[in-house]
């Protein structure tokens, strides 16, 4: 048991607890969360006495000292560590505790369960492979429109989370940045008033007064354009040869030759 173990939560019912993460947080002494009373309500909901238990906050803003008391009892005693809701380490504090554990030759256990990422995608209708995640995006709306960019750029669908306070904001700039795409809105996912909006970009401003702007929200927009993925990546990689010296058809021949293309329409791309 000398180990973190790495519980996942439900991220709203509470009946989606799994038997091993019922077990594990039964089982362990000292557990470390980030919201010491939403943990506290949870135990209370899924029947975890915490009597005989010793519970530590730790949470984004913990400094070193309380990082390095939950890895000296991780060593000694082993600990639990869970987030307010899902993973403890998607978009939640569990990474440096993870990085630094294994540096220290501390062992590291996942106790996995429901995931807001895969049931947003479950519930789009949105193809699922391939698929990225992005986390939060950055506040600053020029950010944001790089993240866009970013987007545009690979092909699949593209997962995101947002906060109430900001997501009508994020998804006006989204709408316009990806108008001939469709979006998904899924709110609070496995709750009572869970509701997940599906729309092409041109139909938002007819449904977006409808959006419930309560609780937390994981937004997804489908870039099925593989074609343009790739060309773009290539215009950048040729650029950066380019600005090296070498010569167009050259370059051309190169990435025909990594890429399976013809050379011509490569370099037809790179000379506009």
């Amino acid at each position: 048991m000398n180990a973190i173990y790495l519980v996942t939560v439900p991220i709203g019912n509470h009946e989606d607890i799994t038997l091993r993460a019922l077990n594990t947080l039964k089982e362990m002494e000292y557990i470390f969360c980030e919201d010491t009373r939403m943990f506290k309500d949870l135990c209370r909901k899924i029947g975890v006495d915490l009597s005989d238990k010793r519970i530590n906050s730790f949470h984004d803003h913990s400094d070193d000292g309380k990082l390095n008391h939950l890895l000296e009892i991780a060593e000694k005693n082993g600990c639990a560590f869970v987030s307010d809701a899902g993973s403890p380490v998607v978009s939640d504090p569990a990474f440096p505790i993870i990085t630094k554990a294994i540096s220290q030759g501390i062992d590291i256990k996942t106790i996995s369960g429901i995931s807001s990422v895969t049931t947003a995608l479950e519930l789009s209708g949105m193809a699922p492979i391939p698929f990225h995640f992005h986390g939060f995006l950055a506040r600053d709306k020029g950010k944001q429109v790089q993240d866009f960019e970013v987007m545009k750029s690979q092909y699949g669908t593209h997962i995101f989370f947002e906060g109430v306070s900001r997501v009508k904001k994020t998804l006006d700039l989204l709408v316009s940045e990806f108008s001939n795409h469709n979006i998904v809105v899924a709110r609070e996912l496995t709750k009572e008033f869970e509701s997940v909006y599906r729309f092409h970009a041109s139909e938002y401003e007819s449904i977006k007064n409808d959006i419930v702007e309560k609780g937390e929200f994981v937004v997804l927009v489908h870039n099925p354009e593989k074609e343009m993925s790739s060309s773009k990546a290539l215009v950048e990689i040729s650029e950066q040869i380019l600005s090296k010296g070498a010569k167009p058809k050259l370059v051309a021949k190169l990435l025909a030759e990594i890429t399976n293309k013809n050379p011509k329409e490569i370099y037809n791309l790179i000379s506009r």
